[in-house]
């Protein structure tokens, strides 16, 4: 094989693999510009003949949709900083400080990666029963506040920095606190922003536990306000496509603003 076909292999195939995965997105926000009777055309469309925002306006006006994305932006700032915080403090305390069974529980913690999620959603929406949080969001949040591979990834970064750094720190008299929130974890700026984001786009996915914790509608999350605009015999798919460009628009958004940090941060995170 020459190097030329080689290099147009190497160049045509990920065009070939960008086109497949955008083409749907694109169908999507076509769909969302299109009537009903273009809708229920045979042939797709590469751009909506008569582009019309009626769409769009039922569902901002009709659906209450913009109460839900608000009510998804605060569980996703929350879910955000929480995770980050409490993984953050979880990853530093395995990767410097020494105590007893410390890496029996952190292999108890990687152990839960592998169980499926699905497992525990019985006794924890029990537990979640007893304590009175069913159809909260607090319920929602309360577990989902510790993520397992978040302690692993900040672990893995904090034991690639030296500990040069934070022991000058100390002999200047700073506290652990200090050591931590002013040394520690501004080192770890791109590690922190490639978990921020991934986070960030699991909630604001988060389907399956709300759906079963929360029961008010105006406390939905954005998928299952999603899932709900699909009628049981007929569907404007119009409206539907709507809400998932809508939807759609802030984890792009956020991705494209972060990648150059993101990159970096999976470059530094010793998971090489």
């Amino acid at each position: 094989m020459s190097h030329r076909l080689k290099d147009a292999i190497v160049i045509v195939l990920p065009i070939v693999g960008a086109l497949i995965m955008f083409l749907p997105c694109w169908f999507m926000v076509v769909v969302s510009f299109e009537t009903p009777e273009e809708i229920a055309s045979i042939l797709p469309k590469i751009f909506p003949e008569f582009p019309v925002v009626r769409n769009y306006f039922i569902l901002f006006d009709r659906l209450n949709f913009g109460r839900i994305i608000l009510s998804c932006f605060f569980l996703t700032g929350v879910l955000v900083i929480g995770q980050i915080v409490l993984c953050g403090i979880a990853g530093y305390a395995f990767a410097r400080f020494r105590f007893p069974l410390k890496n029996v529980i952190f292999l108890i913690f990687l152990s839960v990666i592998m169980l499926p999620g699905v497992v525990i959603l019985i006794p924890t929406y029990l537990l979640l029963r007893d304590l009175r949080l069913v159809d909260t969001l607090t319920g929602v949040i309360i577990m989902e506040l510790f993520s397992e591979f978040g302690i692993f990834l900040y672990r893995q970064h904090f034991l690639s920095i030296p500990t040069e750094y934070e022991e000058a720190a100390v002999v200047d008299g700073a506290s652990i606190w200090q050591v931590f929130w002013k040394i520690a974890m501004p080192l770890s700026k791109n590690v922190t922003i490639s978990f921020g984001l991934l986070v960030f786009i699991y909630a604001w996915n988060l389907f399956l536990w709300p759906l079963i914790v929360i029961t008010s509608p105006e406390k939905r999350t954005l998928p299952i306000a999603l899932a709900f605009l699909q009628g049981r015999y007929a569907t404007n798919w119009g409206i539907v496509m709507a809400g998932a460009t809508v939807a759609a628009l802030p984890p792009i958004i956020l991705f494209l603003l972060m990648q150059r940090h993101i990159i970096k941060g999976i470059a530094f995170t010793g998971l090489k």
